[in-house]
């Protein structure tokens, strides 16, 4: 016998309070993002005014490194825009994919493989275990075993 490491999905239902704080986090983090914002655009100029100081050429590279570093920045912003849109349009009850964990499962000689590895689904409602879900194989594959 010998035990393996298997993924585990845990899954969050939710809730109104669960949404609520879904959507915070989102909110909090795009307030972050444009302080970053407003700080990056304070020292861009910075850089563009120190760059132009020494050469055309230097000046030039500083400003498509400037304009990348503005364009990603606004991406994420828009994504956190996104996801805060998406957040609030979440249904009740609807379940969302929050992270994978690591289970341990004990194999010995003879177990059906497929069956160990088949997917667990830990669900969390309200920041508690409400359900562990175990997935069934396709029923293809318990003919063929049998």
């Amino acid at each position: 016998m010998i035990t393996i490491f298997r993924n585990v999905q845990v899954k969050v239902i939710i809730t109104e309070a669960s949404r609520a704080a879904l959507m915070e986090k989102f909110r909090r983090q795009m307030e972050q993002q444009q302080n970053e914002w407003a700080q990056w655009q304070f020292q861009s100029k910075k850089i563009l005014a120190d760059a132009k100081k020494v050469s055309a050429e230097r000046y030039a590279l500083a400003q498509e490194k400037v304009e990348r570093e503005q364009k990603r920045r606004q991406e994420a912003i828009a994504n956190l825009q996104f996801q805060l849109m998406q957040a609030e349009k979440l249904p009740v009850g609807a379940e969302l994919d929050y992270q994978t964990v690591q289970s341990p499962v004990e194999i010995k000689l003879g177990d059906v493989w497929d069956e160990i590895m088949a997917g667990t689904e830990i669900m969390v409602k309200d920041g508690r275990v409400h359900e562990i879900r175990q997935t069934e194989l396709p029923i293809r594959a318990k003919e063929e075993r049998d």
